[in-house]
């Protein structure tokens, strides 16, 4: 599939009961104030939601609805996070990349390959498979169980957990950190987000972009292709 010129991808808004722009922003999109022909979540929306839990799925009920509005008129794809996964059965017309199939793979309009992933992947073997586990049908389900049985407090207790958690931070050399994971990629172009950086640069010749944290600052990339080549344009929803 191709990279669209004026897709938009963005990344990390961690809905909770503390922020409700990711709201704000699918409202804009579905009342056509933000116009897009291709939308690109790039995983961790919400702080946790899972397609297996009933009190995240009705806690963010209006979200799920939105997304479902624009797919119908858009198209729509889910890069799942470390904090939203098994989503599939709660949106119809949008195409959801598991963890599994990430790196989604994709062109540019002048035929660059392009690797779309949350970026918490290629990770070391016991992180790998323990995230993993946690993604597992059955274990969701056992603990959905759990928690309507607890009065879903194991979901109220995450969510609110996880207002506390620190999320705007520069990893500094950031760079020279993310270079060596390059190697596990074969495309010309990288675009993760994850890990709430918001920077472009070349390494090695091949293009990485990490989207920004829509969660503090509310931009978001929209795709321009002048001259024919891949680029990038910030927006904050402030201006809208």
């Amino acid at each position: 599939m191709q990279i669209l010129p004026g897709a938009i991808f963005i990344s990390d808004a961690h809905e909770n009961t503390n922020r409700a722009d990711f709201l704000n922003f699918l409202k804009a999109v579905n009342s056509g104030l933000i116009q897009t022909p291709q939308l690109f979540l790039m995983g961790d929306m919400f702080d946790f939601l899972t397609g297996y839990g009933k009190y995240t799925s009705e806690f963010f009920a209006e979200h799920i609805e939105l997304i479902n509005q624009i797919a119908n008129k858009t198209q729509v794809i889910y890069v799942e996070g470390n904090h939203d996964f098994r989503l599939k059965n709660l949106f119809t017309n949008v195409l959801v990349f598991e963890i599994q199939k990430q790196p989604a793979l994709f062109q540019t309009i002048n035929g660059e390959s392009v690797s779309i992933a949350h970026g918490d992947i290629f990770l070391p073997f016991i992180s790998k498979y323990a995230l993993r586990f946690l993604r597992v049908k059955f274990f969701l389900k056992f603990m959905n169980f759990i928690d309507i049985l607890l009065n879903f407090k194991i979901s109220k207790g995450i969510l609110s957990f996880l207002t506390r958690k620190k999320i705007d931070y520069k990893i500094p050399e950031f760079k020279d950190k993310i270079s060596p994971k390059m190697r596990h990629y074969s495309t010309d172009i990288v675009i993760e987000g994850h890990y709430h950086q918001g920077v472009i640069f070349d390494i090695e010749n091949r293009l990485y972009v990490n989207i920004p944290l829509f969660a503090c600052d509310q931009s978001f990339f929209v795709v321009k292709y002048p001259n024919q080549k891949l680029q990038f344009e910030q927006i904050h929803m402030k201006g809208h």
